[in-house]
């Protein structure tokens, strides 16, 4: 049975002002490739009110840190009430959206993904004495990589929301 051992909970990013979806959804997906993550995109949907546009995404990338240990960080980004609008910077005009946006940010390890130690009564025993005798430091290594990595990215999106706002 895949074990998921959670390492970031709930971690938000909130703004309200100027931003461009398309620019979010390209720092995610260069972040991913980045870092070496495959990238998994859950769920992507655009509707339209009276109030605006809504958007709501959500990533689910992992990385193999081993054949027994993968990082996972789930990306669920929401914006509300997004109006397009048109500025004129140095001569040329650019569409930007105008809302409010959150990104939440979870991230876990996952154990034995494989299923290989489901076999028999006798393997589930072993990998437990395995992960608390042999394993853990490894696994706190694989614990810690995916911690940074979570917030390297919530970082990045923080420094974008904030460099967009000073616009």
């Amino acid at each position: 049975m895949v074990e998921r051992r959670p390492v970031v909970d709930l971690e938000q990013v909130k703004y309200d002002g100027l931003f461009r979806m398309r620019d979010i959804f390209r720092l995610v997906n260069d972040w991913m490739a980045d870092k070496g993550y495959n990238p998994i995109e859950k769920r992507a949907h655009e509707s339209v009110t009276k109030q605006g546009k809504q958007y709501e995404l959500e990533f689910e990338p992992y990385k193999k840190y081993t054949d027994y240990a993968k990082g996972v960080i789930r990306i669920h980004i929401t914006a509300h009430d997004v109006k397009d609008v048109e500025l004129t910077r140095d001569g040329k005009k650019m569409k930007y959206q105008k809302g409010s946006i959150i990104i939440t940010f979870d991230s876990w390890l996952e154990t034995d993904y494989e299923h290989r130690w489901e076999a028999q009564p006798v393997f589930f025993v072993l990998r437990t004495l395995f992960e608390k005798l042999v394993a853990m430091p490894f696994l706190s290594g694989h614990i810690k990589g995916v911690r940074d990595d979570t917030l390297h990215l919530k970082e990045q999106l923080k420094a974008y929301l904030n460099l967009e706002g000073l616009r």
